[in-house]
């Protein structure tokens, strides 16, 4: 009897350690960063506030609250994944970017932001360009804060490559 509780015991040890490790919430699958380009394009968002040409037509339109690439070699490889605001303590517009590497390659680009009061009209001067790693198939975070307390009512986020 003494002998079967202890080959008994190492087998339910094991057992439970297992079962806490196929219970783990913490736990999920790994996976490769995948960008789907179509996707994008699909979904852009259009309408909202925009800066607008005075000359209609002649220049388009830069949507407010977005992401701006304007060298088309980094538009094929970085994908905006999640874009938000939100007001600090002190009142000032805090603008994040999650930016995901499209490439088998690591790369850093230079960013800056510009914040905008509820004309469009600058509230301050743009930041200055800071720059983010971004790992090969990976992703960084970009974030930046207004100087001034609730004259920031939109922004938008340049991204460049680094020279």
């Amino acid at each position: 009897m003494k002998s079967t509780a202890l080959l008994l015991a190492p087998a339910a040890l094991i057992a439970l350690m297992l079962a806490g490790c196929a219970s783990s919430p913490s736990a999920g699958p790994q996976t490769l960063l995948k960008c789907d380009y179509k996707a994008l394009k699909a979904n852009a968002l259009t309408g909202g506030p925009a800066l607008t040409s005075m000359a209609y037509g002649s220049v388009r339109d830069i949507p407010a609250d977005a992401v701006l690439i304007s060298d088309a070699g980094l538009y094929n490889s970085v994908i905006v994944q999640q874009l938000s605001t939100q007001r600090t303590a002190g009142g000032t517009m805090q603008a994040t970017a999650r930016l995901a590497n499209c490439t088998g390659v690591g790369f850093s680009v230079r960013a800056r932001t510009a914040f905008l009061d509820a004309n469009m009209g600058p509230a301050e001067p743009v930041s200055a360009w800071r720059t983010v790693f971004l790992p090969a198939g990976g992703m960084s975070v970009y974030q930046e804060s207004s100087f001034s307390a609730d004259k920031a009512a939109y922004y938008y986020i340049e991204l460049a490559r680094n020279p």
